[in-house]
């Protein structure tokens, strides 16, 4: 069943040929709060305030872990030398090496006069966007100096709606600001606002070249932004709760831990 699934959904994601093959290389047993991946197939698993790091065959690599600051909100691997790492309660975040070792001092948005940030991640120019809920707005920090140099303003005006975003990321050039309400609010890499994607009730998604890749009401999906295709995968396991893709590895997080799949 889930060897046929696996055909299924990357014939139609990454388009590869029909001569697939899927392989269960190793199951990470554990209860896993969230799970990223970066594109050199390595996988990120947090665990409350711990952050483990896995290689393309599911051999562990090695793990950072700071209880001073917390739960880990959210990690940001788009960049797999230089992950970041995001602590809501204390409006932090911090900078990783590939062996997830701190490369400086947690950046304090507070300190810079933010006291009320949700969101972040990594920007493609190394700098750093974060969500500024007290001015409802997308705000860009430079890597040189730290300092803000791109705001979108007021997004609730801007869209013309109450928002409460719960997920951003910047891929290919774009920012995506999630709302389980309103849906996607897409921006360019200068915080102009152009584009709302009507996919509403997400928590998060991957973003692969045109695609949105996402679960909805545990059924995997795809909405393609320039084309505005629409594909769906049916899930042959409901307890499934996020799944990444990268070139020939399939993570599946599910109730018991993750499952790491080779793609032939």
């Amino acid at each position: 069943m889930y060897s046929f699934f696996m055909r299924l959904l990357f014939i139609s994601f990454l388009q590869t040929g029909s001569g697939l093959q899927t392989k269960l290389l190793k199951h990470i047993d554990g209860k896993v709060s969230t799970i990223a991946s970066d594109e050199l197939q390595n996988l990120y698993l947090v665990k409350s305030d711990v952050l483990e790091k896995y290689d393309l065959d599911g051999k562990y690599l090695c793990s950072y872990n700071d209880n001073t600051l917390g739960p880990l909100t959210s990690v940001d691997a788009g960049d797999p030398m230089k992950v970041m790492v995001f602590y809501r309660p204390f409006e932090q975040f911090v900078l990783l090496d590939n062996t997830l070792t701190v490369t400086g001092d947690p950046v304090s948005l507070e300190n810079y006069g933010y006291e009320q940030v949700s969101l972040a991640c990594m920007s493609y120019d190394k700098g750093y966007w974060f969500y500024n809920q007290a001015n409802l707005e997308l705000v860009h920090m430079s890597v040189a100096d730290l300092s803000i140099d791109k705001t979108t303003g007021n997004i609730s005006q801007l869209v013309n709606r109450s928002i409460k975003p719960n997920f951003l990321l910047e891929q290919n050039n774009k920012v995506f600001l999630n709302d389980p309400e309103n849906g996607i609010f897409l921006f360019d890499i200068y915080g102009t606002y152009y584009k709302t994607v009507g996919i509403k009730g997400l928590n998060q998604f991957q973003v692969n070249g045109d695609k949105i890749i996402y679960l909805e009401n545990k059924v995997l999906k795809t909405y393609n932004i320039k084309t505005f295709q629409e594909d769906t995968i049916p899930l042959p396991d409901s307890s499934i709760v996020s799944v990444r893709i990268e070139k020939q590895r399939l993570f599946v997080q599910n109730s018991k831990g993750v499952d790491i799949y080779e793609v032939k």
